[in-house]
């Protein structure tokens, strides 16, 4: 009963209730409500890793508001502005303090931070983005090419670094991709690493991944259109060079040298399978080019272990490389080959350029870069090989602006066989010069002593080199091996056992000799004279009847003389000129025992030829340079 008296009596007093103040309590109840809803009930948001974290909320005088949170910052955005005063911001973007944690935190909004007002936001925060560890452990990597690595999710809150050997470079993040550009570190290649990647907000970093990786082996050059050092002759348009695998990049620079200038030519590179074409402008005649790879990249990410530079000239017009002779000592019917550095245009006439002076012979072309120049000369002739300027290239057009000029002489001398050996060796006399004046040079008479038989050689060779030095009306005459059965063994005697120095028909000769070692019977021969080689030398002699033999033996740095006629007075000249010690009257005391039939003691007493016997250093080696200069004075007598 009382509560339907209550009820009938409320609402008889609410509708006693003018409309007015029902007009204004609804408003009222609106406000309240909407306060309710806008401030009393929390917001939630999501934070995201992948994009700015905004949300879509109404607040009044931004400038005035205070975010509070101990996770998070917040920025208001958008809205109404008059001049430099906000009114209104129709959104709220947050941003983490710190590294962001996995969980939900609650956040204020406030009017300076009171309670009037109060926005409450809910924030969830999710896993951070994860890296794809398998893309760096046991990954085999280019040194030059970025190493990408996949994210759970884009990141654009997180900055990321990757370090390999104590050395970081920074990651790029595109989309859930990070690339990490490896080249500045300089790795070197074919090299195991470790490598970590972190993971840095503000202050704070952390590692997300460690592991062990690879560089792969560096993209390797098997082949060049051109080599460092070269001249080119031609007119090239590329350069390529060839590598071990497929190539994709490359990037090449080139510089021009001309006299003191030099200056950068721009050139381009083009992959073509394992080829990387070069592509040049016109190249500059008689110029230096330095072409430098500074970058080249395999189809696997290889690139260079180090820039390659290759140096290469462009040549002018036709130049002579080589020339088939030297400057003595060539034969006197000799077809000399000289060969250009490039081909010679077909347009030349050979006949007006080319030609031969002071002995006869022709000139023809056999390639297109070679001639040849056929002599037609006599013993010692002096010649020269001319070739004029004005030759033009068959290769760049381009003609020679040098005369060429090449001098040489013809072999000096004659020679002849002299006699056999036992074993039917050739004994070898050389000739050089004319005249009724002769000087006999011998030598390996005992073929122990084969450095006797070396220095003569050498000898007969710079006569036949330089065969003028011969005084005019002298007559040289060389026997650089005269026992060849001995010098081929190594044997001091010839192939019957005799000792040469020994056979020859003296006053005093004995079959029976000394020697260092004791008495050898029939050491002198059968008789005087009877070993062919010492009758080769007999005969010889007494053709000749030279003003001076000299005889070589080794060892023992000494010079000895027959005493016949002026030999001691020779042997004297020889000795102070080499610097030898003498042996004209005490021999057989120095040698140690007694000598019988000797070759220069028979010529002075069969003849009064003077003779002189120059035992050199040591039994091995070539001793001309040491010689001969007493050799010339020899030449003089």
């Amino acid at each position: 009963m009382e509560r339907n008296i209550f009820l009938t009596k409320t609402k008889t007093l609410f509708a006693k209730l003018p409309l007015k103040v029902w007009i204004i309590g609804g408003a009222l109840f609106t406000v309240v409500l909407s306060y309710s809803l806008i401030f009393f009930v929390p917001k939630s948001v999501e934070f995201s890793y992948a994009e700015k974290s905004c949300i879509n909320q109404l607040v009044l005088a931004p400038d005035l508001q205070k975010f509070t949170s101990d996770d998070f910052t917040a920025t208001f955005e958008d809205g109404l502005r008059v001049g430099d005063v906000r009114l209104t911001s129709t959104k709220v973007c947050l941003q983490p303090k710190t590294t962001p944690s996995e969980g939900t935190v609650t956040a204020g909004l406030a009017p300076y931070g009171g309670w009037i007002a109060h926005k409450t936001f809910t924030i969830t925060v999710p896993e951070a983005p994860l890296a794809r560890a398998s893309d760096v452990i046991g990954q085999t990597i280019s040194t030059a090419k970025p190493l990408k690595i996949q994210l759970t999710s884009a990141d654009v809150v997180h900055q990321y670094k990757l370090e390999i050997a104590e050395k970081a470079t920074s990651c790029v993040q595109v989309a859930a991709e990070l690339s990490c550009d490896v080249a500045p570190l300089n790795l070197d290649h074919g090299v195991a690493y470790t490598a970590s990647l972190y993971q840095s907000y503000k202050e704070v970093t952390k590692k997300i991944v460690e592991g062990r990786l690879e560089t792969l082996q560096p993209l390797g050059l098997t082949g060049s259109s051109i080599t460092d050092g070269q001249t080119i002759y031609d007119k090239p348009t590329t350069i390529t060079l060839t590598f071990d695998r497929a190539v994709t990049d490359g990037k090449a620079s080139l510089l021009k040298t001309v006299g003191d200038t030099t200056e950068p030519i721009t050139v381009t590179t083009e992959p073509e399978g394992a080829a990387l074409k070069v592509q040049l402008p016109e190249l500059t005649r008689e110029a230096s080019y330095q072409l430098t790879l500074t970058d080249a990249v395999g189809d696997n990410g290889s690139s260079l272990a180090a820039p390659i530079a290759l140096g290469f000239k462009t040549s002018g017009g036709p130049k002579v490389a080589s020339v088939s002779v030297g400057t003595h000592g060539v034969d006197r019917s000799a077809k000399i080959i000289v060969t250009f550095d490039q081909p010679i245009d077909g347009s030349v006439d050979i006949a007006k350029v080319a030609r031969i002076e002071g002995v006869g012979g022709s000139v023809k072309k056999q390639s297109d870069t070679q001639l040849v120049f056929a002599i037609e000369g006599g013993d010692c002739s002096a010649f020269s090989l001319v070739v004029d300027k004005g030759v033009k290239s068959g290769s760049n057009g381009e003609v020679s602006k040098d005369a060429w000029k090449f001098s040489s002489r013809t072999i000096c001398g004659s020679s002849w066989v002299i006699g056999k050996s036992v074993q039917g060796r050739s004994i070898v006399a050389y000739s050089f010069g004319t005249g009724a004046k002769v000087l006999l040079f011998t030598a390996g008479i005992h073929g122990s002593e084969p450095s006797s038989t070396s220095t003569m050689q050498a000898w007969v060779q710079h006569l036949q080199a330089y065969g003028d030095i011969v005084p005019s009306g002298t007559r040289v005459v060389v026997v650089p091996n005269t026992n060849p059965d001995g010098i081929a063994k190594g044997s001091r005697n010839n192939a019957n056992n005799v000792n040469l120095g020994r056979n020859f028909p003296t006053a005093n000769w004995s079959a029976s000799i000394e020697t260092a070692s004791g008495t050898l019977a029939n050491g002198g021969g059968t008789s005087a004279g009877s070993e062919p080689e010492a009758a080769a030398l007999i005969a010889l002699t007494r053709q000749l009847r030279p003003r001076l033999e000299v005889s070589f033996h080794a060892q023992g740095s000494l010079v000895g003389a027959n005493k016949f006629a002026d030999s001691v007075a020779i042997g004297n000249i020889y000795s102070s000129t080499v610097g030898y010690r003498t042996m004209y009257y005490n021999a057989e005391d120095v040698m140690g025992y007694a000598m019988t039939g000797e070759y220069e003691d028979w010529m002075g007493e069969e003849m009064n030829i003077p003779a002189i016997l120059i035992e050199l250093p040591s039994t091995s080696g070539n001793y001309l340079s040491s010689q001969l200069a007493a050799l010339k004075k020899m030449l003089a007598l």
